[in-house]
């Protein structure tokens, strides 16, 4: 069970176009996973910090954005590191691609210019409001020395792994104590030297913990609110659930209940069928395997949610998990959008 709480403090942002400072409220939280022995899947709504707000125009091949306002002046490098990615920015004009995100690959002082891995939709327009958050990376989450309850050891079947999803499968990741074959610190399984602290963790994707034995980690961090548009492509996609639970003053009742196939908007964006064979899959982790769910658009199992191998029983109040789940894509690339709403 993942359990979370809020409190608000408010920041000054950057100018828009007409010089003016944009003012918020981001609202803080945290998130407590319970990991039990075996793999564990996990995502959660929490960045470290969205680092600026502002107003952009695109470039003509859509694979930059031109910050706007007199108060913005980036610098060489501000949002983007060495191998990997340290930042994405986020498009949160209310358009068909709301919640469209990507990395950051480059920052340019010249022009405050910023450019993308992805290239902007095309019903994105020139004075679109977009946020820059900064990723989450393996020592940013658990530690570097982990203190966060992660077992370390000489070997990777000696500690907790982290599964991070590659496309094809997962690069698979633990904290080496130095004393085995391995040097100490963050380490990619196969690969015993090189540091891999600032390894990012996607914004709105799934990973996994494999671990030993039970343990809870705390995490805390900014809650990104409203939309997130999230590309499926063919095959498992890995998804965080972006609507944890909200708990009481008292951390004890849940105030307001979290995402379910019901109400998570996926039978408007998966593709239904009259068999499962036809039909986008929702693969929910059960401790040992999946439980496997999909729209029927009618036919013998009827029309709703129904669970492969089940009675054609109404499962739309099964609940997404805390962490994450798997979309496996039947049809072409597409796209979900997830609603956190607003706090």
């Amino acid at each position: 069970m993942k359990r979370f709480f809020c409190l608000a403090a408010s920041c000054l942002l950057a100018a828009s176009v007409y010089a003016e400072v944009l003012v918020t409220t981001p609202v803080m939280g945290f998130v407590t996973l319970n990991v039990l022995p075996g793999t564990n899947f996990i995502g959660f709504a929490l960045l470290p910090a969205m680092e600026l707000q502002g107003v952009a125009n695109i470039s003509p091949q859509r694979t930059s954005l031109f910050l706007q306002g007199s108060q913005i002046e980036l610098a060489e490098n501000q949002f983007n590191g060495g191998t990997h990615a340290t930042h994405a920015v986020e498009i949160v004009t209310a358009s068909g691609s709301v919640g469209f995100t990507t990395e950051i690959t480059g920052t340019l002082a010249e022009d405050n210019e910023i450019t993308l891995a992805s290239p902007i939709p095309a019903n994105v327009q020139d004075g679109a409001t977009v946020k820059i958050w900064k990723l989450w990376t393996l020592a940013d989450v658990f530690g570097a020395p982990p203190v966060s309850g992660l077992t370390v050891g000489p070997e990777p079947a000696l500690a907790d792994v982290i599964q991070i999803p590659n496309g094809s499968g997962f690069d698979q990741y633990f904290y080496a104590n130095g004393a085995g074959s391995y040097t100490q610190g963050w380490r990619l399984i196969g690969d015993a030297t090189t540091n891999q602290a600032k390894v990012p963790l996607k914004l709105n994707g799934g990973f996994a913990i494999r671990a030993g034995t039970s343990k809870s980690i705390t995490i805390v961090g900014q809650v990104k609110p409203g939309q997130t548009l999230v590309n499926l492509q063919p095959g498992n996609n890995f998804v965080a659930n972006l609507c944890p639970v909200k708990f009481d003053a008292a951390d004890v009742n849940p105030d307001q209940v979290g995402r379910n196939l019901g109400n998570s908007g996926l039978s408007t964006d998966l593709t239904p069928g009259v068999h499962y064979r036809q039909a986008d899959l929702v693969l929910i982790w059960n401790g040992t395997g999946y439980d496997q769910y999909y729209y029927s658009s009618g036919g013998l199992a009827g029309q709703g949610w129904r669970l492969l191998g089940g009675d054609n029983s109404d499962r739309s109040a099964v609940p997404l998990p805390d962490g994450a789940y798997v979309i496996f894509r039947r049809g072409d690339a597409t796209s979900i959008q997830l609603d956190l709403g607003e706090f």
